[in-house]
C-alpha cells in the first residue's frame, strides 16, 4: 500500500490511551519523512509536529484513517469517509473496541504491516436512512454504519409504529423503542437489547424491538434488499438516532424509508476476524474452569 497521507481521528479528550497512540504515531512518523499526518480539529491541542490540522474534506482526501478511540470515533470517522474508498483502521483506545484491529501499544507495528502490504480490507455494508413527510417531500436522510433507532421523542413514553417490508404491511410495534441495525450494528445497540450477533459479511438487516408490550415480539433478521418503512401511529412524535451521533425529530404524518446504502465503509484487516474478536472482546472463552 503507497502511503503518502494518514488521516488520525480521535475525540476522547487527553485520555491516556489516545495521548500513547498519538505519541506512538510520531515517533514512527520520524522514521517515515515521506508520509503527511494529519488529525482532526478535536486534536488540536494534543499535537504537533509533524501532525497538521485539516477539515474532514482533506480528510477524505488521505490514503488511511486512523480511527483512535472506542466504537463511536470508529463510526465517526465512517461518517468522514462516507462516498470514499479511504480505509479505516480502528486503534482501541476506549473499552471493548470491538471495531478496532490493533491497539495503540501495537499500533507501530501494525503500520510497519501495512506499509510492506502484509492486511486485508473488508467491506461493511451500509444503511440510507431518509424522512418524508405526507406528500412524500424529502426532509432529511442520513447514512449509517451502525444502526437507526427509533424511540419515543419524550420522557416516560413508549413508541407505537407501524412497520412495512418492501411495501406489505409487517405489522405494529408498542415498545421502548425500535432498532434497525447492519450486520456491524449487530454487536452494539441490537446486542445490548437481546438481538443476534451477525457475520459482518452477510447480507442482511435485524429489526430489534426493545421491551416490547407483545412477548411474540422478536428480533427479525430481513435480506438487507428489502426496503424498510415506520412510521408513527397516532399524533406522537418520534426520535431518530443514526449511529447513535445524529437525531432528528420526525413528526406525526411523517415516515422514514430505510434501505441497504450504495456506500460501504472499508477496513482494514491485520490478523484478527470476526470469530476472533467474540472471542476477546466478548469473552466467549469456552467451559468456565472449575474452582478447587
Amino acid at each position: 500500500m503507497k502511503l503518502s497521507k494518514i488521516g488520525v481521528v480521535g475525540f476522547k479528550a487527553k485520555s491516556h490511551e489516545l495521548i500513547s497512540a498519538l505519541e506512538g504515531i510520531a515517533a514512527w512518523a520520524k522514521l517515515h519523512p515521506e508520509i503527511h499526518f494529519y488529525v482532526n480539529e478535536a486534536l488540536r491541542e494534543l499535537v504537533a509536529r509533524p501532525f497538521r490540522v485539516v477539515t474532514d474534506k482533506t480528510m477524505r482526501s488521505v490514503d488511511l484513517l486512523l480511527a483512535v478511540g472506542g466504537d463511536g470515533t470508529v463510526l465517526s470517522t465512517a461518517r468522514i469517509a462516507l462516498g470514499t474508498s479511504v480505509p479505516i483502521l480502528g486503534v482501541n483506545a476506549g473499552k471493548v473496541g470491538f471495531l478496532a484491529e490493533t491497539r495503540a501499544e501495537d499500533l507501530q507495528d501494525t503500520l510497519d504491516k501495512i506499509l510492506s502490504d502484509n492486511f486485508q480490507t473488508r467491506k461493511r455494508i451500509m444503511m440510507d436512512a431518509k424522512i418524508y413527510n405526507e406528500k412524500g417531500k424529502l426532509l432529511f436522510k442520513e447514512t449509517v454504519l451502525n444502526e437507526v433507532l427509533v424511540r419515543a421523542d419524550g420522557p416516560e413514553r413508549m413508541v407505537n409504529l407501524t412497520v412495512d417490508l418492501d411495501h406489505k404491511h409487517l405489522t405494529e410495534y408498542w415498545a421502548d423503542s425500535l432498532v434497525l441495525s447492519t450486520p456491524t450494528g449487530s454487536t452494539a445497540y441490537n446486542l445490548s437489547a437481546g438481538g443476534p450477533l451477525i457475520f459482518p459479511s452477510s447480507g442482511v438487516f435485524v429489526l430489534t424491538p426493545i421491551a416490547p408490550s407483545s412477548l411474540s415480539m422478536r428480533p427479525l433478521v430481513m435480506p438487507a434488499s428489502l426496503e424498510c418503512r415506520m412510521a408513527s401511529i397516532g399524533d406522537v412524535p418520534s426520535r431518530l438516532v443514526f449511529d447513535g451521533r445524529i437525531s432528528y425529530s420526525m413528526q406525526p404524518k411523517e415516515y422514514v424509508v430505510m434501505t441497504k446504502s450504495n456506500y460501504e465503509t472499508t477496513f482494514i484487516r491485520i490478523e484478527h476476524g470476526f470469530m476472533d474478536a467474540l472471542r476477546e472482546k466478548l469473552g466467549w472463552s469456552g467451559k468456565p474452569k472449575l474452582g478447587m
